[in-house]
């Protein structure tokens, strides 16, 4: 039997109909932080210039409350950081519920769900939980994370079950593995060892998604290294889900990590009005007639190093994306711990 998170991510590939104006979506991803604690090879988190930060408690609520009125019925806590690094995560979830939200979850690297966060994340109300677990075992978590977490996480991994099981609590609880050359040999042992714990294991391809990462992804990470993203050069993603940044900006990417896919500040604008304005619109304009050229979508759909210009220069943090680059920490890492 198909698992749920299976069926909402194959519903959330599906675009009934590509129009420059859109309905408000049903879910709505809200990052609390762009802090993370790990430092994954595949993420361009450790490389992003923008400023660190979490979001702001009255600008949480406000949104949280502004996109329940206008529609919106699903809200993920998560974005391009760690969601536990924000002590006010089980405070946003109670609050969410308490809204009427149907479905509320989180994606966390769960090396700070603590028993304590872990009763207070379930006791809050939230519906889903996954892990994302990168490697099977100590080393090649080192190598991956950046962290020696493995054996903490899996200690989190195995006590959330264990709240699951023994009080019957209801929540779903995943894992997702981003399959690199180091991390591929041990995948089916992985899913054997743990497979128990989880209503399923997701494992993904590494691949370019932030359109940021794709000299690294391609020479280091990737086991497909001429694979591109499977969209078709149109990404559903900017006409069925909301994305908001901790500082309350509207984007159309859940990778932003430089707000290049800006297209308004909700702390100015009003969220009906901002989903569909006239960024939005081009931009959508530009995927279904294939013109993605000086897009950051351009590099992430055909995983490329083109130069790409932000929607609104205002929100943006600029960098030069020919030369944005941390192989360099990736050569570091592989040398430490597989000594090549």
């Amino acid at each position: 039997m198909e698992s749920v998170i299976r069926r909402r991510i194959k519903k959330s590939n599906i675009v009934d109909k590509y129009s420059l104006l859109c309905d408000i979506p049903k879910n709505m991803l809200l990052e609390l932080t762009n802090i993370c604690n790990d430092s994954c090879l595949f993420c361009a988190n450790s490389k992003c210039t923008k400023k660190r930060g979490i979001i702001a408690p009255k600008l949480a609520k406000s949104i949280l409350k502004e996109a329940y009125e206008a529609g919106v019925r699903e809200v993920g806590f998560y974005g391009t950081g760690e969601p536990l690094i924000d002590s006010n995560l089980e405070e946003y979830i109670s609050f969410a519920k308490h809204l009427g939200y149907e479905y509320i979850y989180i994606t966390t690297n769960g090396a700070l769900l603590t028993k304590e966060r872990a009763d207070e994340i379930v006791r809050a109300g939230i519906d889903s939980i996954k892990l994302s677990i990168n490697a099977a075992n100590k080393e090649d978590y080192a190598l991956i994370h950046g962290k020696d977490e493995f054996d903490q996480v899996i200690k989190n991994l195995i006590y959330l079950h264990s709240l699951k099981k023994e009080n019957k609590k209801k929540f779903a609880l995943y894992i997702s593995y981003v399959v690199t050359r180091y991390s591929e040999k041990d995948k089916d042992k992985f899913k054997d060892q743990y497979d128990k714990y989880v209503d399923d294991i997701l494992f993904y391809d590494c691949l370019n998604i932030s359109g940021s990462m794709s000299r690294e992804v391609t020479n280091y990470l990737s086991i497909d290294t001429k694979r591109k993203n499977d969209s078709a050069n149109i990404c559903p993603m900017i006409f069925n889900n909301l994305y908001i940044t901790y500082e309350g900006y509207l984007t159309m990417c859940c990778s932003d990590f430089q707000n290049y896919l800006v297209i308004a500040d909700l702390k100015k604008d009003k969220l009906v009005d901002a989903w569909n304005n006239t960024y939005a619109q081009e931009l959508r304009k530009k995927h279904i007639e294939y013109r993605l050229e000086g897009t950051i979508c351009e590099n992430c759909i055909n995983n490329c190093i083109n130069s790409a210009k932000p929607l609104r220069e205002e929100y943006a943090e600029h960098v030069d994306i020919q030369t944005w680059d941390k192989s360099g920490e990736i050569i570091s890492r592989i040398n430490k711990y597989k000594n090549i």
